[in-house]
């Protein structure tokens, strides 16, 4: 979900934290699958159990080829086949995780679950699925009690650290993402999440440029980091080397909607009106429903003495996103009037006044 950003702060591209939560698809494989008593086996004893085993296999392959109507159909047919085999529930509730049915996925991670109590993956799985549905307390539950069963998991002690972070527990979640990097310390995510929470939550911006800069020695191509690592610059006023950050994300994620706006917002702060402008209409150009890039747009061409063209930008903003008077004022009243938070406090005030001097129709 990508919210509407209308104070013209430095857009945080959160999804840089979930890399490694497996939130985005993923490849099932026997791997990733338990070998306790309840575990599906592959030595065929008998008839029942080989048409299991073909249509856990076939629902494999279809997942890994994209086709979840699919696979949900071959995992629910080795459900009925076998309803107390864990392995299936759990092939069963990654595919409807990759559907997007969080409930169903819940109760298939669940029965898993109840099937094999020390399933360490259905235990991380289920954690997820239950802090995307909002339930950090029960999502950090069941990530500790993942780790209480294999503590060498980097993938569960990153995303208990993004469950904390949520709940705002913020030194248990560094702590968690330091434990990450001590089991893998080539893994770039870690210190992403770690630069963030620095930069945003703590204002600690030479660490948050070091946590970057170690995620892009480990990931050049990363264009989150590298947006990221641009935002902390512009923060602490290098703002040369913010636009050469915003560029190579933009380099290698051509329709980075948000590094395509904070660069225009540099851009627009350096005088450079003519560039800032186009770095809006390109967003626009591919996400015409921005009601932020509207919003940005219309600054830029008041300044341009573009009186029509900024009204009409306004004009569609407040009716893509009619709550964005309420959103500033909420945004003035809650933020924090800090030397990281100044430039931001600034230009929610002035989108403030500019919107609510427009003439009701």
């Amino acid at each position: 979900m990508v919210d509407c950003v209308v104070n013209r702060r430095i857009i945080v591209y959160a999804a840089a934290l979930s890399v490694l939560s497996g939130c985005a698809g993923h490849t099932l494989s026997r791997k990733d699958r338990p070998s306790g008593p309840n575990a599906t086996t592959v030595t065929i004893r008998d008839q029942g159990v080989d048409v299991k085993v073909g249509h856990l296999q076939r629902g494999i392959e279809l997942v890994n080829r994209g086709d979840l109507d699919g696979a949900i159909a071959e995992f629910r047919t080795a459900i009925r086949v076998d309803p107390n085999d864990a392995t299936a529930h759990y092939d069963l509730g990654h595919a409807l995780h990759d559907k997007g049915d969080l409930d169903e996925t819940i109760a298939e991670y669940r029965t898993t679950i109840r099937l094999d109590p020390n399933h360490e993956h259905a235990h991380n799985a289920l954690g997820r699925a239950l802090q995307t549905k909002g339930k950090l307390d029960e999502a950090i539950a069941e990530y500790r009690t993942s780790l209480r069963l294999n503590p060498s998991q980097v993938r569960t002690h990153n995303n208990l650290g993004i469950a904390l972070r949520d709940k705002g527990e913020l030194e248990e979640a560094i702590s968690e993402w330091r434990a990450t990097l001590r089991l893998d310390p080539n893994v770039a995510e870690p210190h992403t999440n770690i630069g963030l929470v620095l930069h945003e939550n703590k204002g600690d911006l030479d660490g948050a440029i070091d946590e970057y800069h170690a995620a892009l020695r480990l990931a050049p191509n990363d264009s989150r980091a590298h947006y990221n690592l641009g935002n902390a610059l512009r923060d602490k006023g290098d703002v040369a080397g913010a636009i050469e950050e915003y560029r190579s994300a933009l380099r290698l994620t051509p329709r980075f909607a948000e590094a395509h706006i904070n660069l225009g917002l540099v851009l627009q702060d350096q005088g450079g009106l003519d560039s800032a402008i186009e770095e809006f209409r390109t967003v626009l150009a591919m996400y015409p429903n921005r009601a932020d890039a509207h919003l940005d747009l219309g600054i830029a061409l008041q300044q341009k003495r573009d009186l029509d063209g900024a009204h009409a930008e306004y004009r569609t903003a407040l009716h893509l996103y009619r709550d964005m008077v309420k959103y500033l004022e909420e945004f003035l009243s809650k933020t924090p009037d800090t030397p990281l938070n100044r430039r931001r406090i600034d230009q929610a005030r002035k989108r403030l006044e500019i919107l609510s001097s427009l003439p009701e129709k």
